[in-house]
């Protein structure tokens, strides 16, 4: 196992509500009606009880009514269970999603999903037998200032071989910057997510 992922364990803050949270009754009338549609990409901050703190939009759908709804049905609907920092102290944490706003009679239904990989890395090769590209997602604490450490595989990605774990790691490690936490005004100490595809070179 790698020296990031020696670093000490660190576990995400997760949702305990199924999935999705959002139906298309949550559509606000006056945008359906006038069909706007879009993304609405979000982070919800979760408090060491697992409560949602606060809600920050990462990228707009293009309407304020249709970013504004994403967050409130977040809030008011959705559970969690909390973070943990490598010392195993609960921690604040960032739930990230999207939600897509489409007309369900035209478009397809209003859908939650995972956001794509926030960064690539390209290794010599991949572990043989392994098939890539491998989409790594990771969780890694970061302290009051932003600066990031203690990185480790999220759940669905801890069968991953530990070789493309630890690029993935180091790749998110040197490339994550400052990236402080804020809830209800205050910078915090916080456990964030991130989600690296590894591919070997051609």
């Amino acid at each position: 196992m790698g020296v990031f992922l020696l670093a000490g364990s660190v576990i995400a803050a997760t949702s305990a509500s199924p999935l999705p949270w959002f139906t298309v009754d949550d559509y606000p009338t006056k945008a359906f009606e006038r069909e706007w549609q879009g993304v609405t990409s979000f982070d919800v901050i979760v408090d060491q009880s697992g409560k949602a703190a606060d809600c920050k939009i990462t990228k707009s759908s293009g309407y304020e009514m249709l970013d504004r709804q994403a967050c409130w049905v977040a809030m008011k609907r959705a559970q969690f269970t909390p973070a943990s920092g490598a010392n195993g102290e609960r921690a604040y944490g960032v739930y990230r999603s999207q939600i897509v706003w489409a007309r369900p009679d035209r478009d397809g239904t209003s859908l939650q999903r995972d956001l794509g990989p926030d960064l690539e890395v390209t290794v010599s090769q991949l572990p043989a037998g392994t098939q890539g590209p491998v989409a790594v997602k990771l969780a890694y604490f970061v302290d009051a200032q932003g600066n990031a450490s203690a990185c480790t595989a999220l759940p669905g990605s801890n069968t991953d071989p530990a070789t493309v774990v630890d690029a993935a790691c180091k790749a998110l490690l040197q490339q994550a910057g400052h990236q402080p936490v804020t809830a209800l005004g205050t910078t915090v100490p916080a456990v964030r997510t991130a989600a690296v595809k590894v591919s070997a070179a051609k």
